[in-house]
């Protein structure tokens, strides 16, 4: 088992709520794939969403489940999981979309949300669609896709999604379950492979 004073205070707390937010941040995109698919969000966002996202809704059990997160300094972000929720660049790119800003922070809350934001790193659709002149893709400040090559970083790509590759340091698995209470806590850190 890791030991926790090898996590900072900030880091092992943000692990340790990693379960509840993974849990919360589940049961919203379930809600979003029901507004999509009964044609309740606006266009031209919701015919973007009903392009873009995965088909099947993410299922994450609420009882005990585990996720991975990378280390790096003064730094924890998740890379996968049991099930493929939190790995999903699909699932990341929606999180951080901005045209549902308003949405996740409804149904997430807004501490929980930007804690979110600051755990999944981003992912980008790369729609096909021009950006307009003088502006540039949000969080990637290039005119398009194929100026990627000018930003300096590695790239990793899935069915048309693009993410950042983060650099890695170490990964630790965090186990969660119940408690007596019904609360979902944090039983178990451990160094992953």
């Amino acid at each position: 088992m890791l030991e926790e004073a090898l996590l900072p205070a900030p880091l092992h707390a943000a692990v340790e709520s990693a379960g509840y937010r993974v849990v919360r941040w589940a049961a919203a995109r379930q809600v979003l794939h029901a507004r999509v698919t009964k044609g309740r969000m606006p266009d031209p966002l919701g015919a973007f969403l009903l392009r873009w996202m995965p088909a099947v809704p993410p299922a994450v059990s609420g009882d005990a489940f585990r996720l991975v997160f990378s280390l790096a300094p003064g730094r924890v972000w998740f890379s996968g999981g049991e099930g493929e929720f939190v790995a999903s660049l699909a699932e990341r790119a929606l999180l951080h979309l901005p045209a549902l800003r308003p949405f996740w922070r409804k149904e997430l809350r807004q501490a929980h949300f930007e804690a979110l934001k600051r755990a999944v790193p981003p992912a980008w659709f790369m729609d096909e669609a021009s950006v307009p002149p003088g502006a540039v893709i949000h969080g990637l400040d290039v005119v398009s896709y194929g100026r990627l090559e000018t930003t300096g970083d590695a790239w990793e790509t899935s069915q048309g999604v693009l993410s950042r590759k983060q650099p890695i340091l170490s990964k630790i698995s965090a186990r969660y379950a119940r408690d007596d209470r019904g609360r979902l806590v944090l039983r178990s850190l451990e160094a992953a492979p």
